[in-house]
């Protein structure tokens, strides 16, 4: 393969995806109370991450903010989120009225470090936001024990770890409830946007349920009645995205292989490179590797990570640097712009996701990891 040529994109819908969608199109049910293939998608989703309760919601974001939301948190309390992760794990605090509580992360996982997390509770403390980034499992045993002590609940961030196990057994389970993603770019999608609340609480789901969509529900004692019990928000998901969910659901498992072979050949092919330092899987869990992330190690003579990328991405190689400002340092959240989480602002200098999804070849993984010893190789 030459740098000229284009590597494959991801998504890439199949014939079963597409069929699935214009079958729901022709049902002529596209949302609403009672929609069988949304209900249908729900226990799907459910099932695969081992939960007695799914919810499907309009984004992930969306998920985050009725999570939080079931939770009670509003004006006055504090949610603590990792500084290193997508905005969409704060910004719903902020919806609510609540302040985001900035914690740093591990050098290792980039994952929320409970140490960081325990230092940061206080009486306002609401909730904390576990985020298993880019595929791998937070340490869900420290970080439950940290709120468990503080009397604090865990809302868990999957958006990126559809896959992705701790113990044999799948991320969304292990917090009060948890929220995934169906983006278009994430392990499987719903067709461009979705998302859910998973949650073994039914008190949870049922007010998931009714926030979703605009707060209404039952009238008692009025069959057929339903009125606002409170003031919720349209955050359905139609029929024609949970069809193209079911669809790619059946495939989750291959493709999650096939992202760990990906992977594994990554890094046996990066084995050695000076300077780089390559995925963990921390013992027990299962990666999934939804991002391929990998540290440019400074000194050396060696290149910033940030030159590294661009010269990849001149060579047709997509890379970016992984969450190159903290959410700490960004002007949404100025007043927390002093706080110091030293190992996110190190890695926000230091980490590139590299591609390896699904639909990729090994020639086409040969050709990234052969660019990327050249590029890091390069001295200053």
């Amino acid at each position: 393969m030459n740098s000229s040529q284009e590597l494959p994109r991801w998504p890439q819908l199949t014939e079963d995806d597409i069929e699935a969608a214009v079958a729901a199109l022709r049902s002529n049910r596209l949302v609403g109370l009672g929609n069988s293939t949304i209900e249908e998608f729900e226990a799907v989703l459910a099932a695969g991450q081992g939960v007695e309760h799914a919810v499907a919601v309009s984004t992930g974001t969306a998920a985050v903010h009725l999570a939080l939301h079931a939770l009670d948190v509003g004006p006055g309390d504090e949610v603590i989120v990792p500084t290193h992760t997508f905005i969409g794990s704060a910004s719903p605090v902020v919806y609510l009225g609540a302040r985001p509580v900035f914690a740093d992360v591990t050098l290792d996982t980039h994952c929320l470090d409970p140490v960081s997390v325990k230092s940061l509770i206080t009486q306002r403390t609401k909730a904390i936001v576990a985020v298993h980034i880019n595929g791998i499992a937070a340490d869900m045993a420290a970080l439950t024990a940290v709120a468990a002590e503080a009397g604090v609940p865990v809302v868990e961030d999957a958006a990126q770890a559809l896959g992705t196990e701790i113990g044999g057994r799948p991320v969304g389970g292990f917090g009060d409830l948890a929220c995934v993603s169906l983006f278009e770019q994430k392990v499987i999608t719903s067709g461009g946007e979705g998302g859910a609340v998973l949650t073994n609480n039914p008190v949870h789901a049922e007010r998931v349920r009714r926030l979703r969509s605009h707060g209404e529900g039952p009238v008692s004692g009025r069959p057929g009645m339903i009125w606002a019990h409170e003031v919720g928000y349209n955050y359905r998901l139609t029929s024609v995205q949970a069809a193209i969910g079911i669809a790619q659901h059946k495939r989750l498992g291959e493709m999650v292989e096939a992202r760990r072979r990906n992977a594994a050949h990554l890094s046996q092919q990066l084995a050695g490179a000076e300077g780089l330092e390559l995925p963990v899987e921390p013992p027990g869990t299962t990666h999934a590797f939804w991002k391929y992330a990998v540290r440019v190690a400074p000194g050396g003579g060696r290149r910033p990570a940030a030159d590294v990328a661009a010269d990849l991405r001149s060579r047709g190689v997509p890379v970016l640097l992984r969450y190159p400002f903290p959410l700490h340092k960004q002007p949404a959240f100025a007043e927390h712009q002093e706080v110091s989480l030293p190992v996110a602002e190190r890695l926000s200098q230091e980490l590139l996701a590299l591609p390896s999804h699904p639909g990729l070849t090994e020639g086409h993984l040969n050709h990234i990891a052969d660019e990327v010893r050249r590029a890091v190789a390069v001295t200053a």
